[in-house]
């Protein structure tokens, strides 16, 4: 037998044992892919038609943190059985008074029937359950009524015994957390227990104190915030000694009744100390707090979805009919455990531990198998690829005379491969590789995303020849400026770059950042013409933490905050611009959601005549019906997202529909006046739009005035002035808002086309009082003798009323006479008795 054919035997025993380690590889990892799908699969979903509905009436709203788990627990009854629920919320944390328990009464019972909609009742929480009980023979009688979530045990046995209601009691488990603090830290002899006056609280405080008198070798201390202005409560917390131990109780309600949500609770008390905290519900985790015992909501429901769904099919319930052991669990946070140096061992049996590390084995133990076969396979692959290299060796002799061409072939390919054909750096892909191969968390190093500012401009007015060569130049200075110091430059996208420093941690004030903004503000002169340009610069800096490619994504955010923050700048990434990116992200969705919903309305703040206090007017302002959404949140996002003139055509529809229905009612029409923003300039299809509105509505253009800042006065463009002439033309009077913010120039005003010019609220605080206030009346007084009239926003005192009523200023409009109104409110106002 010959060594070349020996050769090919081993080559096909290495190939065929490649092949085969492979295809055991692929059926391995088929198995775990199955066995993880088959794991991930949820409860049967019931495909017939529905067999019942259920209300449930919940006493908060869906933003309170228990509503989405207990949610969860219902659906994964109801939903394998066929039965569909309806929620209504009371919102009694907010509405708790007898008068609105009475008009939530009133639109239950207009909106709701019981009998005919409805199967069955659930009942969340204390406050809906007194409220079935209250109107249970007007409503609630003869339907099988079942509650959960109830903390308060003399009504839950109420509800049970007198109403017939089926239940379960819920345990906050505040003792068993004070006790296990206890025995996590029996060196810790000071605790204190911050709550507020709110029925919940002052149970908690009760148990609190219980546990006190259990233990007199210990020290217990109470922060009611109900107490303490709720600007003060960071330095009550602050106080607390650092050998202590803060128990969270129920604490939302502040001293003037505001409720605050968890989330905005636990940050401020992690803020504010560093010692271990306890809490006694499942909510409000973010770093700082060590861990609690909480009811387990999901469970507590499905077990009450269940009770419900014998009850609903006929089935007796066997059980207690009021169920008052409330299943829980107990949560740490690891990192806190080992903060506080607590002994695991030591913890509950059921304790379930988060932000543990996960382990490589963890991680990837159960690709170990398919790894090793597939490193067989490779192997064998390489054993097979080595004896084909000794039988071609002669092959590989002839091929080996053009080593050096293939060579410099590969070398030029893998050179296009990895930088810009354009400029001559390095490209996306490559810096994103060099990052991820060259740094790991360990290094200290920063990097730059770098954007030139307004270049399409540049593109739009000197051509992309021009503005290509200009774009070489930079790169090419920034490229030099990058060898001189061995930094990496590449370009990330059209006209942004992409620079790593290493070994230093650069901020907004270190020379090498004003170095770079200074070359880029370096003037180019082209022909005869000088172009000037800026730059903005996002800063993202090593942590010991944060891989490269999340330093990219954070550099590019910073940048983006730069240009919003005026351009010409650079600024440093901190993670309080991804929470910003993702609130303006939730903003934005509830934004588009007011859009396609009819989610805007509008409020009118009358304008008073100074010398008659007759109502002459009104300025519409738009208000949002999203909860927590107030102008100057949404108002920005808008205009940055460029939906604003959007927002300015729903808005002047609303206001001449609101006319026209103010007409129908037989009232006496004043003009309207409604905010136009400068970005509105390109919606060049405004002017019909309104015309419009103005025709279907049949009202007349003098009941509308545009609100316009001095800004779009001052561009005079012939777009700017060929709107105010088609404004004119419709009967439409223009106002000047904010006089006293911008330019606030008494010049222009003599040719600009207002009618009346609103003098801005800093004006009022900076200017009328005594020693200034004689400003306030030379601008009155000259804006009369250019024949226009004054509107004063922002009075709110008394006062100030009365000065500028002797400074003889036309109409007034502020708080001393009135907020803004709803319309009905709006309409009938009058001025008189102030």
């Amino acid at each position: 037998m010959t060594k070349q054919s020996t050769l090919q035997k081993v080559r096909l025993v290495f190939i065929l044992i490649s092949v085969l380690s492979l295809l055991v590889a692929v059926w391995y990892l088929r198995q775990f892919v199955t066995k993880d799908s088959t794991l991930s699969m949820g409860s049967p979903i019931y495909k017939g038609e529905v067999q019942h509905r259920v209300l449930l009436l919940t006493s908060y709203n869906s933003q309170y943190y228990t509503f989405e788990p207990q949610v969860e627990g219902l659906r994964e009854i109801f939903e394998p059985n066929g039965i569909e629920f309806d929620v209504m919320f009371m919102d009694a944390k907010k509405h708790g008074s007898s008068k609105d328990i009475e008009t939530f009464h009133n639109y239950f019972v207009e909106r709701v029937n019981i009998q005919r909609d409805y199967d069955g009742v659930l009942l969340a929480d204390d406050e809906a359950v007194k409220f079935a009980m209250q109107y249970h023979e007007d409503i609630f009688h003869d339907i099988p009524i079942v509650f959960f979530g109830v903390n308060n045990m003399t009504l839950a046995q109420m509800a049970v015994e007198r109403y017939e209601m089926y239940g379960f009691f819920e345990n906050d488990y505040l003792v068993d957390t004070i006790e296990l603090a206890i025995k996590l830290m029996p060196d810790k002899k000071v605790y204190y227990g911050i709550h507020d006056n709110s029925p919940a609280g002052l149970a908690d405080r009760v148990l609190y104190n219980r546990v006190k008198n259990n233990h007199p070798e210990y020290e217990f201390k109470e922060i009611n915030i109900a107490t303490i202005p709720f600007e003060d409560l960071d330095t009550e917390i602050q106080k607390i000694p650092s050998d202590a131990v803060l128990i969270f109780m129920t604490c939302f309600t502040d001293s003037v009744k505001v409720v605050h949500s968890t989330n905005e609770m636990t940050n401020i008390i992690i803020n504010n100390t560093d010692i271990p905290i306890m809490r006694n519900f499942s909510s409000g985790f973010s770093d700082g707090v060590l861990g609690s015992i909480g009811i387990d909501f999901t469970i507590q429901c499905k077990m009450a979805a269940k009770y419900m769904t014998d009850l609903l099919s006929g089935k007796s319930i066997k059980n207690d009919k009021l169920v008052v052991d409330t299943p829980h669990f107990s949560e740490f946070d690891y990192l806190m455990l080992q903060k506080y140096d607590i002994d695991e061992k030591k913890l509950p049996n059921d304790a379930v531990i988060f932000n543990r590390p996960l382990t490589f084995v963890d991680m990837y133990g159960n690709l170990f198998p398919t790894l090793g076969l597939i490193f067989l396979s490779m192997v064998s692959l390489l054993g097979a690829v080595y004896t084909t290299v000794l039988i071609g060796k002669e092959t590989n002799n002839e091929l080996r005379e053009s080593k050096d061409e293939l060579i410099k072939s590969q070398e030029k390919l893998k050179y296009q491969a990895e930088h810009d054909d354009f400029l001559d750096i390095l490209n996306r892909r490559s810096a994103v590789d060099y990052l991820r191969e060259n740094f790991t968390i360990k290094h200290v190093y920063s990097v730059l995303m770098i954007d030139i500012d307004n270049f399409k401009d540049v593109n739009e007015t000197y051509g992309h020849q021009l503005a290509d060569e200009i774009l070489k130049y930079l790169a090419l200075e920034l490229e030099h400026m990058a060898d001189a110091r061995n930094w990496m430059i590449a370009r990330y996208g059209g006209d942004e770059f992409l620079l790593m420093v290493p070994n230093e941690q650069l901020d907004e004030n270190s020379n090498s950042i004003e170095e770079i903004l200074n070359m880029f503000r370096t003037p180019i002169p082209v022909g005869d013409e000088t172009i000037i340009l800026s730059c903005s610069i996002g800063i993202s800096v090593s942590d010991g933490a944060t891989l490269p490619d999340q330093h990219i994504m954070n550099a590019e955010i910073a940048m983006y905050e730069a240009k919003v923050r005026g351009r010409n700048k650079a600024f440093k990434y901190a993670d309080e611009l991804k929470k910003k990116v993702r609130e303006e992200n939730k903003i934005k969705a509830k934004i588009l959601d007011a859009f396609d919903n009819d989610g805007f309305y509008m409020v009118y703040q009358p304008q008073i005549d100074a010398k008659t206090k007759q109502v002459t007017g009104y300025e519409a302002l738009v208000r949002i019906k999203a909860e927590g959404l107030y102008p100057n949140v949404f108002i920005p996002i808008l205009e940055t997202s460029g939906w604003i003139g959007r927002l300015g055509r729903v808005t002047t529809e609303l206001v001449i529909k609101q006319l026209a229905t103010w007409r129908d009612e037989g009232k006496k029409l004043h003009p309207v006046s409604i905010n136009f923003s400068s970005n509105q300039i390109g919606d060049t299809g405004y002017v019909d739009f309104i015309k419009g509105l103005l025709s279907s509505y049949n009202i007349s253009g003098e009941f509308v005035e545009i609100e316009i800042t001095e800004g779009l006065f001052l561009e005079r463009t012939d777009q700017a002035e060929r709107l105010f002439e088609q404004f004119n033309e419709l009967g439409i009077k223009l106002l000047m808002d904010d006089f006293g913010t911008g330019y606030s120039s008494l010049g222009y005003l003599t040719y600009i086309p207002v009618d009346y010019v609103k003098l801005d609220k800093s004006l009022v605080d900076g200017y009328l009082e005594d020693g200034k206030d004689s400003f306030i009346k030379d601008v009155i007084q000259l804006v009369h003798d250019i024949d226009k009239k004054v509107i004063v926003e922002g009075v709110e005192e008394k006062w100030q009323y009365e000065k500028l009523r002797a400074f003889s200023a036309d109409i007034i409009q502020g708080y001393y006479f009135s907020k803004p109104l709803m319309p009905g409110d709006a309409i009938e106002f009058r001025a008189d008795d102030k």
